[in-house]
């Protein structure tokens, strides 16, 4: 009877431990899935912008005109050899900055700052930094 009680009580955990490991290969399953989608969906996001490389010199912007297409656009401001931070503005044909369209930091010599996503629509604007100084460039969207 001793023996049987103990076999009973073995088969019974081993049910309770299958039973646990399986909840939780399932959940384990789930949460992959949930990591999957989520990286997915970041994976998208970032293919829902272009990133446009841009470098400053003292006093100029190396690109002096863009063409572009309608779209969303991320504005990647590299300070080449400016001893001061710099900064970038965009603004659109009544002369208003973009939104989204400014630098989070000054951009600090040999470093590289990024603008939020900024929408851009058929159109001509304009590009500059107000610290360098420099000119302003065009940039048409069509």
């Amino acid at each position: 009877m001793k023996n049987f009680l103990s076999l009973l009580a073995l088969v019974l955990f081993a049910a309770i431990f299958s039973t646990t490991a399986n909840a939780q290969s399932a959940t384990m399953d789930k949460m992959d899935k949930m990591d999957a989608k989520h990286g997915e969906t970041m994976m998208a996001d970032k293919a829902d912008y272009t990133v446009i490389k841009l470098s400053q010199s003292e006093g100029v912007y190396n690109t002096e005109s863009l063409t572009l297409a309608p779209g969303k656009y991320v504005f990647e401001v590299t300070n080449l050899e400016v001893d001061k931070g710099l900064g970038f503005y965009l603004q659109d044909a009544t002369e208003a900055q973009v939104a989204n369209s400014g630098v989070a930091a000054l951009v600090e010599k040999g470093k590289t700052q990024r603008t939020g996503v900024v929408t851009l629509t058929e159109g001509t604007y304009q590009y500059s930094c107000p610290l360098n100084p420099t000119p302003h460039y065009t940039l048409t969207v069509k």
